[in-house]
């Protein structure tokens, strides 16, 4: 791939989509280059304690797209996980979308924030 993640990402910095949904933008994405990676949910510390969050695992990139419950997430760059978050993560199985899939996912979101 030609392009780095940030590259990548660029058109989508100032949207903000369920954690689950940045996940199904980032694989549709990379999909779209002929890339795959692995969609997971981890478990770290929060303010509120313990709390699962969604990552996405490219290469050796790895990302953030938000606390499991969050419905407005920005996307983020993290270090890897440790290994016991690696030990006890749990796989994700996230439909692959189409980039017109995504466009329209993308503008039911920027309608529902100005209703």
């Amino acid at each position: 791939m030609t392009l780095s993640i940030g590259e990548l990402l660029s058109p989508y910095a100032e949207i903000r989509l369920s954690s689950f949904d940045n996940m199904k933008l980032i694989k549709a994405l990379l999909a779209e280059q002929g890339e795959v990676c692995e969609c997971v949910e981890l478990t770290r510390e929060g303010q509120k304690g313990t709390r699962q969050f969604y990552a996405v695992q490219w290469h050796h990139v790895w990302l953030d797209c938000g606390w499991s419950n969050d419905y407005s997430a920005a996307i983020s760059l993290m270090t890897e996980p440790a290994m016991h978050q690696l030990q006890e993560s749990q796989t994700v199985n996230v439909p692959l979308m189409t980039l017109q899939q995504v466009s329209f996912m993308c503008m039911e979101y920027s309608h529902f924030d100005h209703c």
